[in-house]
C-alpha cells in the first residue's frame, strides 16, 4: 500500500526516462532492468513504456534493493612501512 501512495501523483504508464527518474536511476540503467527482466515494459512501436503497476511491483520486491545500490567502497589497507 505505501507504495502505491508514493506513485499516486504518476500517470498509469511512464517512458523509460520518467520511470528512470522515479527509481531515481540513470536511463540506461532503467534499459538495462528492462532487457534483464526486471522491471517490466510494453513495447509500442519502438518506444517502451513502463506501466505504473510494473514501478510499484518492481519496488515491492527486496532482491531488487541490491540492484539499486551502489557499489560500496573499496577500502585499502594501510602498510605500516
Amino acid at each position: 500500500m505505501r507504495y502505491e501512495m508514493l506513485f499516486r501523483h504518476l500517470p498509469d504508464m511512464l517512458t523509460v526516462p520518467q520511470a528512470a527518474k522515479e527509481l531515481r536511476i540513470g536511463k540506461n540503467q532503467a534499459y538495462e532492468l528492462i532487457r534483464q527482466g526486471k522491471l517490466m515494459a510494453i513495447s509500442v512501436g519502438r518506444k517502451l513504456i513502463v506501466p505504473k503497476t510494473a514501478l510499484i511491483e518492481f519496488c515491492k520486491l527486496d532482491t531488487n534493493y541490491l540492484l539499486l545500490s551502489p557499489n560500496p567502497p573499496k577500502y585499502s589497507r594501510l602498510s605500516g612501512k
